[in-house]
């Protein structure tokens, strides 16, 4: 009869065959656990740091956290027809989470300056030209991804023209349309001290920039050749091809942050004979205002998916995501509640369609009308 001793060792190596071959999933259900346990503090600490760093000239009105600033901004990229306003509209959001911000457009191996915002002296940035084939805006545009490094990497001249930042650093973020880089975004923390960037946010506004400046430059090509210009480019903006992507690069690249579903034909159409009689300046008003309230309902169903189909069930939605509700109801009434569109009830709208499918029972009687 085995001693003592070997029936030990060999239970111990039978235990440990086990747990080796059990370790990897064992550890994936713990993180995974660990994980969902940390979301809400994880959150907390996401959106602290964001007010952290926004610039500190920024006020924060009910309706206007970091996130309602970014998607503020996404929308407003989104509401644009033009090459010019989707670039106007992507620099107004950069300067939102960045002390300094300034767009140029790519052409060949030369930066043209196009707008800046935040920089001292603007009229320095008028007309200017940079290398675009050396330095941060080199590497940007070779692998068209962002870069981030000591801002003089940019451009030693233009840092030594409008002072180095705050905290030395610098990124670069290239547009990238039709597998091609049509622009590049610089953004820094400014020159005074205990300025921020947040480039993560930045980031997303240039991806959204990126893919509604390819879907515009794709509607307005219509039956037009390959390679043909987009009439309408001013000689300040990036002269983007209409030669159609392959399918596959434009579903990658179509817009993300407000989701590609769209109405059901026969709403589109009652829209549509709703806003008959108005100007088209009211008309279009009126589109933007109910994109913008189905942006931020479809925010509200994409992160409290398990509260969307228990509050159905239970119809007692609005109890349960209160408090998402009436924060984006704040910010669209901050954007559109004083326009001819406020009165048209576009956000309750959209709050029904969207997260009570058609059923205003399921709201609950909290529900306000």
């Amino acid at each position: 009869m085995a001693d003592e001793q070997e029936i030990s060792e060999l239970v111990e190596h039978a235990v440990a065959e086990i747990f080796a071959a059990h370790l990897p999933a064992f550890l994936e259900e713990v993180s995974k656990h660990v994980v969902e346990a940390l979301q809400p503090v994880i959150k907390r600490h996401i959106e602290l740091h964001a007010a952290q760093q926004a610039p500190k000239a920024q006020q924060f009105t009910p309706g206007g956290s970091p996130t309602d600033l970014l998607n503020a901004a996404v929308s407003s990229i989104y509401d644009s027809s033009s090459q010019t306003d989707i670039l106007r509209y992507l620099l107004e959001g950069a300067s939102q989470f960045s002390a300094r911000a300034a767009l140029f457009v790519v052409r060949g191996n030369v930066l043209s300056a196009w707008r800046c915002a935040g920089f001292a002296d603007e009229s320095k940035f008028k007309g200017l030209s940079l290398d675009a084939s050396s330095g941060l805006a080199a590497r940007a545009i070779r692998d068209r991804e962002p870069v981030s490094a000591a801002a003089t990497e940019f451009n030693p001249d233009f840092i030594g023209s409008h002072g180095n930042p705050s905290d030395g650093n610098a990124n670069v973020l290239p547009l990238v349309v039709r597998d091609k880089v049509a622009a590049i975004l610089y953004i820094d923390a400014g020159t005074e001290k205990g300025g921020a960037s947040d480039s993560s946010a930045v980031r997303l506004l240039v991806r959204s920039a990126s893919s509604w400046l390819e879907i515009t430059v794709q509607r307005k090509a219509g039956g037009t050749p390959p390679e043909a210009p987009v009439a309408d480019v001013p000689p300040t903006e990036p002269a983007i091809s209409s030669t159609p992507p392959p399918a596959h690069v434009v579903e990658a690249r179509s817009p993300q942050v407000a989701p590609a579903a769209t109405a059901p034909a026969q709403a589109s159409a009652a829209t549509e004979d709703s806003l008959q009689g108005l100007s088209k300046e009211d008309q279009d008003l009126h589109k933007k205002a109910k994109r913008f309230a189905r942006l931020l309902v479809d925010e509200i169903k994409l992160y409290n998916p398990a509260k969307v189909a228990e509050g159905k069930q239970k119809k007692d939605l609005y109890n349960r995501l209160k408090d998402d509700i009436d924060k984006s109801r704040a910010t669209y009434e901050t954007r559109y509640g004083s326009t001819s569109a406020g009165a048209a009830g576009y956000f309750n709208a959209e709050v029904i369609r969207i997260l009570g499918e058609n059923d205003p029972s399921v709201l609950g009687a909290g529900f306000p009308q």
